[in-house]
């Protein structure tokens, strides 16, 4: 049975906290893809899926690329903390074509051939079936329709977290179940969209580059995300509260020498490369 002890240093969970250690580096490259998928050139009829939509990086993305008049947007995720965000933010547009579902990657309920574009981003990585929600991409796409998954490729912080977990907890403890979700690369994704119905020659590979702000105070980046993601799968114990400061610690250091971290205008930003799937349907 997992423990119900929580160390004092620890953050409670929310989703406002959830957008601040992502920053918005997801919107980033989700809006330079669209731009480099020809967005603006769009029929307006157009139907986009932001699949696995989180708090909505790809439909903010769509709407900042200023789609044309007619574009619907459909966004899902089964996280519905993450949904309240991306509505709270919705109801401050009210003019935008957005209908949000909570809906499973896994198991889309969307008819075949209803998407003209589905993006993915940085959502694989944490589902339970990745080969059927890659099949449910290709479903869902139209004859001629673009699918796309991006997962990261280089994660500095995730290796400081890593770190971390093997310095106060040793090295034969299995890494927090969060942690171990994220190593899902490049070529799962390939095989995992084999396995799912795509055949090679629909699959091509981009490097996408951004950079993610850690905000001004590298200690506070560095505690939201030890709360949030270093959980052990047994959970928290005593050690984690008497070693917090030591984790965290360890976690600014690591992220403050590398030579992908920089500071611009007090702002400490490290630098993320994604791996990018394009996936052309062709029947």
């Amino acid at each position: 049975m997992a423990s119900s002890f929580t160390p004092k240093q620890a953050i409670e969970f929310d989703g406002a906290l959830l957008k601040e250690l992502q920053g918005d580096v997801s919107d980033k490259i989700a809006l330079t893809l669209l731009k480099e998928l020809g967005l603006s050139r769009m029929l307006s009829s157009s139907v986009i899926h932001d699949n696995g939509c989180g708090y909505g990086a790809v439909t903010m993305a769509v709407m900042a690329a200023e789609p044309p008049a007619g574009v619907q947007i459909h966004a899902t995720d089964i996280n519905e903390m993450y949904l309240a965000e991306l509505k709270a933010a919705l109801a401050k547009n009210p003019t935008w074509p957005v209908k949000v579902e909570t809906m499973d990657a896994c198991a889309l309920t969307f008819p075949d051939n209803t998407f003209d574009l589905s993006v993915a981003t940085f959502v694989f990585a944490g589902l339970t079936d990745d080969v059927a929600a890659a099949s449910h991409v290709r479903r869902t796409l139209k004859p001629g329709g673009t699918g796309v998954i991006a997962v990261w490729k280089d994660m500095p912080w995730h290796a400081a977290l890593e770190n971390a977990h093997h310095k106060i907890r040793g090295s034969d403890e299995p890494m927090a179940p969060f942690l171990s979700m994220t190593r899902y690369k490049k070529n799962e994704v390939a095989k995992d969209a084999e396995a799912g119905g795509w055949s090679p020659d629909e699959l091509e590979f981009v490097e996408k580059a951004e950079w993610l702000n850690l905000g001004p105070d590298l200690k506070r980046w560095a505690t939201i995300a030890w709360s949030f993601l270093a959980k052990p799968a047994g959970g928290w114990q005593q050690r984690d509260e008497d070693r917090w400061d030591e984790a965290v610690d360890s976690i600014v250091e690591e992220l403050g020498q590398g030579a992908w971290h920089k500071v611009e205008d007090g702002v400490h930003k490290i630098r993320m490369v994604a791996d990018v799937a394009i996936m052309r349907k062709q029947g």
